[in-house]
């Protein structure tokens, strides 16, 4: 039975594209296909008359114009600019989701409310929302510039015996361009779509097999936030609501409207109203949660394919990989390393010692990570499934039996995440005495197959609606949250079997606002083609810019054999994504990176060794996204609003401020364009530091070889790196810094460091950590602590001091300090997080 599974599967994917007849466009949907091109009429009316204002929440009665129904509207105050708008029947049924905000909103009271015959103001410092009352609708302005409208002449609810719809329509009156809508496989800037034309963005978790380039098509993440940006404001929302939606987009010159077409749930919508876009950025994220700082190792590399048939294959490979001059720090294992495909087993064959392999592991300072999915094998006497039956843990069919279908193990029922007990219980199953055979160098989890994927083509190979969760709620009303409670519940168990002392790392395929708090995630099981190299730079921009900052892609392409060509890119690519692993189907030839020639090798290594450089960048960013909510990797319009050009470019990202990279993307190519932002006086040094410069004018067309992409480095900066070249993270740890300072003549140059034991919550639990600001002139060079919780245990050692001065003709002066400096040598010179430590240059 499950080989004739397996066949089946590797056919129905063979075709190298999504199978259109079983994924479901929007004709085929009711919600979508009912509603797309409803009429704008005023269906609703707002009563002002006994409107209650009241501790933060102002309460009105609202009326369809008929008088036949009554709904209430309430509009609360959220600290941070925020509004909430809630719009629901009297006597409403309607499901209200659960645990995807980072604790209760903290609720202010209003500044002031302000009644005429026609409209209700409410003020909340600078921001105000205005209620309308014919026709109905609430605007919302920041310094006085209206930025979001929710449009009552679109507004629907409807009562069903098993769903519950509505439809509400959004302008964004200021927006030149629209993002968000995670995730789908498409340009960073949201198209037009229209009826006739392009689907509306579909939000679904579902496994899309076969993802397509620039689609609208639902895929395995769920996150239904929107923002619009503008020259002169930019403001987001997030429709708090877990069931399946499609969304119209229409792009005006400017302007733009969204229509959200939602098949059941609540309409709950937070508006956040900036005025920037790391306003509106951190305005999220406080409302979600951040993620906690990874383990460093984490960072590194990973190398993965599906799957690696035994424990020897694991030695073999990381042997090579030192052997060869790799520098990795986790390997992976596929389903093949459980008994019959029964999640917390071992293969009794191949993976017969797991300590043995454990510690062989960590005694090269690497790490494992294993696959754990959400279903679970139909078996008497396999312990996960006869204790979540007698438990009761297992998602239900209507009429109270344990639902079943077709996965991995065969017929298989899916843990009911929903379902606190059946939470805890999966946790529990991660304890060292529950799962025989683990150690903590089995360090992260990989949760696959969690949208949930299903093998069942019939119902788009995932959960149909009926099926029934903890409490009788329909699998309608919460699908797309269905992964995010299962890495919740993976978390909890790492963070137990460590006893809350180390930072768990987890990657999942599914995933929903607020996910992030949980887990890092890849955009799925791509293509071995050069499209796949610059669409994982717009999705990964996308998911940053939503809070969900630890993304990356399979490098190489999941299905299909790369060229050495497109292997180079995609590693040169995905170095400079914050995950990045190396992964593979089982019907691709072996591809770990000292296969290939020598040259092709060298590129590799270099583009490894390059991000091993930076880690001190990356995790110094990982610390100030928990700190201040702000993406990792960021779009160029983030930090340069004003510039329109910069609206759609997404091919190239921005590591923080101060790192500028361009993925290349097209085959045998000799120069590519590159926009350089911020005008004559923003300067862009080549991270070869041979001197190269270019000020922030616009696009260029720069040279380029298959031996690496371009990377530039911000005047103004100091880049933090580690040059000494190691096997692991954990081979680094006590490495000293090379600081690279980029000046303008009289100018200075400004940047920071974080460091702490790289792996424990005590820089959070006791503040021990050191974060420190790095100034820098042509004479000196001074570090000095931000934090007064700074811990001396983790000293900055500076082993070299490169000074890049731009001078007025364009020239380039470059100096490098290694040695004496003011007659004590730079690697003697300790900072140790208490006063600052000055090293004079000249």
């Amino acid at each position: 039975m499950l080989t004739q599974l397996l066949v089946l599967v590797i056919l129905a994917i063979s075709a190298n594209a999504a199978d259109h007849d079983m994924y479901h466009n929007c004709s085929r949907v009711d919600v979508c296909s009912q509603n797309r091109e409803l009429e704008r009429q005023e269906r609703y009316q707002i009563i002002l008359e006994g409107a209650v204002f009241s501790q933060g929440v102002a309460s009105f009665r609202v009326q369809t114009t008929d008088g036949s129904e009554n709904l209430g509207l309430n509009i609360t105050a959220i600290e941070g600019n925020i509004f909430r708008v809630q719009i629901e029947e009297t006597e409403s049924s309607r499901y209200h989701i659960q645990d995807v905000l980072d604790g209760e909103p903290t609720v202010v009271n209003f500044d002031d409310v302000q009644l005429s015959l026609t409209s209700a103001e409410i003020f909340l410092g600078d921001k105000r929302a205005v209620v309308n009352v014919s026709p109905f609708s609430v605007e919302f302005y920041a310094n006085d510039v209206l930025t979001l409208v929710i449009e009552g002449d679109r507004l629907t609810l409807e009562n069903e015996e098993l769903r519950h719809p509505f439809t509400v329509g959004v302008s964004f009156p200021q927006a030149l361009h629209l993002y968000g809508l995670h995730e789908h496989a498409d340009h960073l800037a949201l198209r037009t779509t229209a009826p006739g034309g392009d689907d509306p963005y579909r939000i679904k978790t579902m496994d899309l097999t076969y993802f397509e380039l620039f689609s609208t098509m639902a895929m395995y993440g769920a996150v239904p936030v929107l923002y619009g940006h503008g020259i002169n404001a930019t403001s987001g929302l997030f429709l708090h609501n877990a069931a399946e939606q499609w969304v119209e987009i229409t792009n005006k010159d400017i302007g733009a409207d969204a229509f959200f077409m939602v098949d059941s749930g609540a309409l709950d919508i937070f508006i956040f109203l900036g005025p920037s876009t790391t306003d509106v950025v951190r305005q999220y994220t406080s409302l979600t949660g951040v993620a906690h700082l990874p383990p460093i190792w984490s960072l590194g590399y990973h190398q993965c394919r599906w799957g690696y048939a035994d424990q020897q294959d694991v030695q073999t490979v990381i042997a090579d990989l030192d052997t060869y001059d790799f520098p990795v720090d986790a390997i992976w294992l596929d389903i093949q390393h459980t008994q019959d495909m029964k999640f917390f087993t071992w293969n009794s064959e191949n993976f017969s010692d797991p300590f043995d392999m454990l510690a062989n592991l960590s005694s090269t300072h690497r790490y494992l990570v294993t696959l754990s999915d959400p279903h679970f094998k139909v078996e008497e006497g396999y312990f996960v499934y006869d204790e979540a039956t007698a438990n009761d843990y297992f998602i239900k069919n209507l009429d109270g039996t344990n639902y079943e279908d077709q996965c991995w193990p065969g017929t298989s029922s899916w843990m009911d995440y929903l379902n606190p007990a059946a939470r805890d219980y999966y946790s529990s199953l991660y304890l060292y005495e529950n799962w025989n055979g683990t150690t903590p160098t089995l360090g992260g989890i990989w949760n696959d197959m969690n949208e949930a994927a299903i093998f069942n083509e019939e119902i788009e190979k995932t959960f149909p609606y009926d099926v029934v969760h903890y409490g009788g709620v329909s699998n309608r009303d919460i699908h797309n949250m269905y992964g995010y409670l299962q890495t919740m519940a993976t978390h909890k168990g790492l963070i137990d079997r460590d006893n809350g002392t180390l930072r768990p790392f987890i990657l999942t395929r599914a995933h929903f606002s607020g996910s992030q708090r949980y887990a890092a995630f890849w955009t799925g099981d791509n293509t071995a083609e050069f499209g796949f190299v610059t669409i994982s730079y717009s999705m990964c921009l996308n998911a940053n810019l939503l809070g969900l900052v630890f993304c990356g892609n399979d490098v190489g392409g999941f299905f299909g054999d790369p060229s050495d060509e497109l292997l180079q890119r995609f590693y040169q690519a995905g170095a400079w994504l914050p995950f990045f692993r190396e992964h593979a189907s089982q019907e691709s030839e072996r591809r770990e990176p000292y296969l290939f020639s020598e040259e092709v090798q060298a590129t590799i290594r270099e583009a490894i060794k390059t991000r091993y450089a930076h880690l001190p960048v990356w995790y110094t960013l990982f610390y100030e996204h928990t700190r201040f909510g702000d993406p990792v990797i960021r779009p160029l319009f983030y930090h340069y609003p004003n510039d329109v050009e910069l609206l759609e470019v997404d091919d190239q990202l921005l590591l923080g401020r101060n790192i500028l990279v361009k993925a290349i993307g097209e085959s045998e190519v000799t120069s590519v364009p590159i926009y350089f932002p911020g005008g004559e006086d923003e300067i862009w040094f080549s991270a070869q530091l041979d001197g190269t410069t270019f000020p922030g004018t616009g696009w260029t067309d720069i040279p380029v070889t298959i031996e690496r992409i371009p990377v530039y480095y911000r005047l103004g900066s100091i880049i933090p790196t580690k040059q000494t070249s190691r096997p692991s993270t954990t081979d680094m740890r006590n490495d000293g810094y090379t600081l690279t300072v980029l000046l303008r003549n009289n100018d200075t140059a400004q940047g920071t460091v974080y460091n702490d034991d790289n792996l424990s919550f005590e820089y959070r639990d006791s503040q021990k950590y050191s974060y420190s600001d790095l100034f820098g002139t042509e004479e000196q060079v001074v570090i000095s602590p931000i934090d007064e919780s700074d811990n001396e245990e983790f000293l900055i050692v500076v082993d070299n001091i490169v000074v890049l001065t731009y001078n007025d003709d364009g020239t380039v002066v470059k100096n490098s300090y290694k040695h004496d400096v003011n007659g004590v040598p730079i690697n003697q010179m300790k900072y140790e997080g208490k006063e600052p430590l000055v090293i004079i240059l000249r």
